[in-house]
């Protein structure tokens, strides 16, 4: 039987190291680890949980510290794994018949990246999927989404990685005439669920070898997309985001949806909405991601006051993406603005209905029903936004509602549950002493 071996490269993966090799015991004959500069324990860790670990230093280049970590196997096939993921327990059975088949030199694993959000904006949104039964080690996460990937491949001196950062080995085991064939199994990563410092230093170690990557391949659509997702999901750099996905499609105009769904949203983002719709125009999706374009689509249109234009590309776009809570909820509101308020506010019920943890939800059911002048439902949705997502600009917008009736006693209350909350804010204080005067004069 053809032998596997797990190779690695870690930093500092004290936290999550060992749930990723207790994930591949008994599937590997061998763990071999690269460590590149841990001060945390981690090399210890690892040699105590049976992994071969040696010290390679780090020359900003991921490729490099992959193909050495790979290097010290002497097995048939490689298996690469990060040490904050971990290999589904069902992959137990099927890796092995997959070491069997003489015809393929690499396998395409699913890599499940589990998220703390529920909704994706962007080229990557369309790839999001509800997590309504996150797996052990994601009960933060919210959603996730999967890429296929090669992690497994044969071990041989011309199956190597290329690219400092998001580095691949595909582009080598195409060279060599072998066959890439989808593997059914997943492999789940949980790096997105650390808290919003870690997440910031790795969003900025990114962005900065995702910049020497665009220098060192200046042609390469792919690593523009890379840098363009970084500058503009994580640092709302939008000039430079704009920069990045212009190269890539004039790269390769018809590369992926990525770049021109990324674009196209980016553009809603400063205001430039018929620069979105114009770029949209151009481009033939299909799948989900046609799903997406429509719901960009939509968003341009409705910013730009084209509301009929806006529901048909909601109508479009959920056609596709028909759990999308987020579309039909967009779509509510448009319907209650074009004069259809009872199918409108059905729609903003059912969207809040199943997603009132989304801030966004309950804010176009406010505004649904004060366009639809239900101003005593409106004050109904604003309480309960002030209650399941309190601050004091919800507690504020609620006491608001009910001070336009005219019903001061419950605008007051209001703001004196705000005040348990957020003791010191001026704004709430201010609001409770002009309410109190309002009640006395009543």
């Amino acid at each position: 039987m053809p032998s596997l071996g797990l190779a690695m490269i870690v930093k500092d993966g004290a936290k999550t190291l060992q749930n990723c090799i207790a994930s591949v015991a008994g599937v590997t004959e061998r763990m071999v680890i690269a460590d590149t500069g841990s001060g945390d324990g981690s090399s210890q860790l690892a040699r105590d949980l049976g992994a071969e670990v040696f010290d390679i230093p780090w020359l900003d280049d991921f490729a490099q510290a992959r193909n050495a970590a790979v290097r010290a196997l002497s097995t048939d096939w490689v298996l690469i794994m990060d040490d904050d993921e971990e290999l589904d327990p069902e992959a137990r059975a099927k890796i092995p018949l997959l070491l069997e088949n003489v015809n393929v030199g690499g396998y395409l694993v699913t890599l499940r990246n589990h998220i703390p959000v529920k909704f994706g904006l962007g080229g990557h949104a369309a790839s999001i999927k509800s997590s309504d039964s996150p797996v052990p080690g994601a009960e933060r996460a919210r959603a996730y989404a999967e890429f296929a990937i090669c992690r497994l491949f044969r071990r041989r001196p011309e199956i190597y990685y290329v690219g400092r950062v998001h580095e691949h080995v595909e582009p080598s085991i195409h060279a060599l005439g072998l066959k890439l064939a989808p593997a059914d199994f997943v492999i789940h990563h949980f790096g997105h669920l650390c808290s919003p410092a870690e997440l910031r230093t790795k969003d900025e170690f990114y962005r900065r070898l995702g910049r020497l990557k665009v220098q060192d391949s200046p042609n390469d659509p792919e690593a523009w997309v890379e840098l363009g997702l970084q500058e503009y999901e994580q640092f709302r750099n939008y000039s430079a985001g704009i920069e990045c996905f212009k190269k890539a499609l004039a790269l390769k105009p018809r590369y992926c949806s990525v770049p021109a769904l990324s674009l196209a949203n980016l553009y809603i983002d400063i205001h430039a909405e018929e620069r979105a719709l114009e770029l949209l125009a151009g481009v033939v999706m299909t799948g989900r991601a046609a799903g997406e374009k429509e719901r960009t689509c939509g968003d341009a249109f409705y910013n730009l006051g084209r509301l009929k234009e806006a529901r048909a590309s909601y109508l479009r776009a959920l056609a596709i993406l028909s759990e999308d809570a987020r579309i039909g909820s967009k779509l509510g509101l448009t319907e209650v603005r074009l004069g259809l308020k009872k199918n409108g506010l059905a729609r903003l019920a059912r969207a809040l209905q199943a997603n009132a943890d989304e801030w966004e939800m309950h804010d176009r059911m406010i505004k649904g029903c004060i366009l639809a002048n239900l101003m005593p439902e409106a004050a109904a949705a604003a309480e309960r936004l002030a209650i399941e997502h309190p601050n004091p600009a919800s507690i504020l917008r609620a006491a608001a509602i009910r001070a336009q009736m005219k019903e001061w006693r419950a605008a007051e209350d209001g703001i004196i549950r705000g005040l348990q909350l957020f003791p010191q804010n001026q704004e709430l204080l201010q609001v409770k002493d002009e309410l109190n005067r309002e009640l006395t004069r009543a």
